[in-house]
């Protein structure tokens, strides 16, 4: 029991959240998805609403039909069994509300919160290779609204400078503009790693989240979610963003180096 607590949980968006990214990747309307499936539109309204869950066998159509590597199953489990989340592996979304401060530390890209829009397009253009320039565009923006959408978080970052330099000229530009702005406002203080310097401490990004309630709470970014750590890992983790903090440059310098890339 003590082991299974100390497992990381998965952060997953809910059943009609995944449903509705997979349907509009694949390039379909709920009506299409419905004649697809042998089903009423009304009934893919309902699911896609988050009004109904469908039955085993239609998600498994689903599952298949939209190719999305076993998320829509994996979410409909989740709504299924209507087990709530333990108070440490709240979905991110309410940490990131009850949040006040984050530490982000990324080993190639700079943090979600922090992208512009060029570089969050390129990003998710990246990843997703077939999606639509529209797909790209909604995803794009999700992204770099969020940090308006909590005015209260301040956040301290460190990642390397090839995450910006490597990206081309117009992206590069835009984004250090982003960078220096957010800095300005007394938002964001930035350490880059500097080329030739490698961040050893972080495989993955890690966020550490320093709530209004004076806790702490550490997730990291996978291929397939969110993680969030059970507490006790805590010390361990927050070692990992201060060795990489370690590596890279003070912010003075860092924030000249962003201007220059501007």
């Amino acid at each position: 029991m003590g082991a299974a607590r100390n497992i990381a949980r998965m952060s997953e968006p809910p059943f009609h959240e995944v449903l509705t990214t997979y349907r509009e990747l694949a390039g379909l309307t709920q009506q299409q998805l419905a004649n697809h499936l042998g089903c009423s539109a009304a009934s893919v309204s309902r699911w896609a609403c988050g009004h109904a869950l469908p039955f085993r066998e239609t998600v498994e159509q689903l599952e298949q039909l939209l190719n999305a590597g076993g998320k829509i199953i994996s979410a409909w489990r989740m709504g299924k069994s209507g087990k709530s989340t333990p108070e440490w592996a709240r979905p991110l979304l309410n940490i990131e509300a009850r949040a006040r401060y984050v530490q982000a530390a990324s080993p190639t890209l700079v943090p979600g919160y922090l992208q512009s829009p060029l570089y969050a397009g390129a990003v998710f253009r990246a990843w997703h290779p077939a999606a639509s320039d529209s797909e790209i565009e909604r995803l794009a923006q999700i992204r770099t609204q969020r940090l308006g959408q909590l005015p209260e978080l301040r956040i301290t970052a460190v990642f390397p400078v090839y995450g910006i330099t490597g990206f081309d000229g117009a992206v590069r530009a835009e984004q250090a503009r982003h960078l220096v702005e957010l800095t300005e406002q007394g938002r964001l203080r930035v350490h880059l790693v500097p080329e030739g310097a490698i961040l050893l401490s972080v495989t993955s990004p890690v966020l550490v989240f320093r709530l209004d309630t004076g806790e702490t709470v550490i997730s990291s970014d996978h291929i397939y979610g969110n993680v969030v750590y059970d507490a006790d890992r805590n010390d361990q983790l927050a070692a990992l963003v201060t060795g990489a903090m370690a590596e890279a440059l003070p912010a003075r310098l860092s924030l000249q180096a962003l201007k220059e890339l501007a």
